[in-house]
């Protein structure tokens, strides 16, 4: 072989490639559909789950029959109920993936916002509409259905001024301290020898 026959070396590379879901942005955007996908299903899930409680019209305005916290809470409450093991399960998920830690805590807590929007959102829209607005016009002693809410459907009270959306952020941030600080090795068996 000839000198000039000889092709010279590639020159090696200046910085290694990352691999795939280990930038940072790349963490935080899985994490954040993670979340937002999650938060669409639990949110035709609580539609799904949930009774819609029956009403009447009297005077224009839609009243619970039978009345009772009891039959207004129990959308908060199933909200809640899916809400909070939904985070602390996506938030352990995220977690055990290790390096970038302090992304995948913002990506978790803006992601279990986002799912919160979503879950309240997809379940609403799947919902039946607010009683007191169908109420208008309507005849006295007509049976109407509740919406789904996450307050007492009073007459002039806000459908998303409630504190059960703070149940899947809350969920998630414990299932995030949980796996920092438990990681793989909190689970294990320590000889004692």
């Amino acid at each position: 072989m000839r000198p000039a026959d000889v092709s010279p070396d590639p020159a090696p590379p200046t910085h290694a490639e990352p691999s795939a879901g280990r930038t940072p942005l790349r963490r935080a955007a899985s994490v954040l559909a993670l979340f937002v996908v999650a938060g669409a299903a639990a949110g035709a899930l609580w539609e799904r789950l949930w009774h819609a409680p029956a009403g009447l019209v009297y005077d224009g305005r839609w009243y619970l029959e039978p009345a009772g916290p009891d039959v207004s809470f129990e959308g908060i409450a199933l909200f809640v109920v899916i809400a909070f093991p939904l985070g602390l399960v996506l938030a352990v998920l995220a977690g055990v993936w290790r390096g970038h830690e302090t992304t995948t805590v913002l990506a978790v807590l803006v992601g279990a916002c986002l799912a919160t929007v979503a879950m309240y959102a997809v379940g609403t829209l799947l919902g039946p509409g607010d009683p007191q607005a169908m109420a208008a016009g309507q005849p006295d002693y007509t049976a109407l259905d509740g919406g789904l809410g996450l307050t007492a459907p009073d007459h002039g009270r806000v459908a998303w001024h409630s504190t059960a959306l703070v149940a899947l952020p809350s969920g998630a941030m414990a299932g995030l301290v949980v796996t920092y600080l438990l990681g793989t090795t909190g689970l294990t068996r320590r000889s004692r020898g």
